[in-house]
């Protein structure tokens, strides 16, 4: 196809494969990196996590997109470039693009290089009048994007799905400020965002009826063992996700069934029965929260857009000056 590119920064290749090994060796809390769900499988997975009924953030986030389109085209400038951090199906994208004033270039960013391709290729054989370059990278290592830090187009960042939430908030600041830079002063970043709620409601996104959140929070294990040889065995975890109120947090683990060993580069990692891996996290904020830290890493709020229930909420933000 004419209108497709592919730039591969091989980013799974790079990963240091002493932070796994370091992480399940930490004593207080073995933790796992939550890049490391993404494999083909894992991103499979997660897709389908996005169509339950118990999984609100997509359907809210794609509502409000639907709902706000009028909004959207008069805040957003005509004729950019819309790069896309941590691009998953097309769903989202599609959405989005249909309420720009003719965009010009579709950049999707993300680690799943499989999953990334035949999404990128298919949206672009439907899309043909639009240039499409699809960038395999981890979006939070800057060094790699030179592509789009030369891009001398208006451009749109669009982060949907409250993939900030992953963050830490310190962590996700250091983020905001370093796609700032990556837009440049002027340029715009459309960011989903889930907002608190009744914990009931947000703990039964994490444990759907049928499972398949379980499946991916499981699937971590059986990346690991691909990428470093390491010997989990599925089945002698279970899936658990739960609202840290103190820190506003749903927080995933997996929980060890019984006392046992796993082999990791010649290592032995020893698990007690209940011990726990961390393998992510998912802040909800207010509002105001968020706001403030969007305006303290560089960014002047220009809408709020929520759905009536202020479920989630998507926020679009101008880059200041220098």
């Amino acid at each position: 196809m004419l209108n497709f590119n592919l730039i591969n920064f091989d980013t799974e290749e790079d990963y240091d494969n002493s932070e796994v090994l370091y992480g399940l060796q930490n004593s207080i809390q073995k933790v796992i990196d939550p890049k490391f769900f993404y494999d083909k499988k894992g991103s499979e997975l997660f897709d389908k996590i996005t169509t339950l009924n118990e999984y609100y953030p997509t359907k809210t986030e794609l509502e409000i997109l639907e709902k706000e389109k009028k909004t959207l085209k008069k805040s957003l400038p005509r004729s950019s470039v819309v790069i896309e951090f941590g691009s998953g199906s097309n769903i989202k994208i599609k959405k989005f693009l249909d309420a720009l004033n003719n965009p010009t270039e579709y950049i999707p960013i993300d680690i799943s290089k499989k999953h990334l391709k035949k999404n990128a290729a298919d949206f672009a054989k439907k899309n043909p009048h639009m240039k499409v370059t699809a960038i395999c990278a981890d979006f939070n290592s800057f060094k790699s994007l030179d592509y789009i830090l030369n891009h001398n187009k208006n451009k749109i960042g669009f982060f949907p799905g409250s993939t900030i939430g992953n963050f830490v908030p310190i962590q996700a600041k250091t983020l905001l400020k370093n796609i700032a830079k990556i837009l440049g002063p002027k340029n715009y970043l459309v960011i989903g965002v889930d907002l608190k709620k009744k914990i009931s409601v947000i703990e039964k996104a994490y444990n759907d009826s049928s499972g398949i959140t379980a499946k991916f929070n499981k699937n971590v294990l059986n990346n690991i063992n691909k990428k470093y040889g390491a010997s989990f065995d599925v089945e002698n975890f279970e899936h658990n996700a739960f609202y840290n109120k103190k820190k506003n947090r749903i927080e995933m683990h997996l929980k060890s069934k019984k006392f046992h060993t796993v082999k990791l580069m010649g290592q032995k990692i020893v698990f007690n029965k209940g011990e726990t891996i961390h393998t992510e996290n998912s802040y909800k904020y207010s509002i105001n929260d968020f706001v403030k830290i969007a305006i303290s890493s560089g960014y002047e709020l220009v809408e709020t857009l929520t759905d009536k229930k202020e479920f989630f909420g998507v926020f679009c933000l101008k880059i200041k000056k220098n």
